[in-house]
């Protein structure tokens, strides 16, 4: 993994020490599938869902988005995607709005990182 890359996603709020633990240290497999986040859709559908109103599917989305930020040890929005989970899981949309936008604005500036690295 480029060291400027991995220096920026620490910056961003990845916690290193755990997921290079989860990946037992193999940095080619860590950059594989921080770049797959490129292409997960759980963010996506969740925005879709959240607009839509729909509870069930938005649970169902977020849900997936904890999965990931968890297995890729995205801290920096771990705590605001799983608070949004536990509301939605409830079958509530109550304060979703705001905790979106704050997962928003750190899910883009993760994707401008990965993008950057991408190429």
């Amino acid at each position: 993994m480029d060291e400027r890359m991995k220096q920026e996603l620490i910056e961003w709020g990845v916690t290193w020490d755990e997921l290079s633990d989860r990946f037992l240290g193999n940095e080619a497999l860590m950059t594989r599938f921080m770049f797959k986040f490129l292409t997960d859709t759980s963010f996506a559908d969740l925005s879709k869902y959240l607009n839509d109103k729909n509870a069930e599917e938005a649970f169902k989305a977020c849900h997936t988005l904890k999965g990931v930020t968890s297995n890729l040890s995205l801290d920096a929005m771990k705590k605001e995607v799983m608070e949004l989970t536990e509301i939605l899981r409830a079958g509530s949309l109550e304060g979703s709005e705001e905790l979106f936008k704050t997962i928003e604005v750190k899910y883009n500036s993760l994707m401008t990182i990965l993008k950057k690295y991408a190429d």
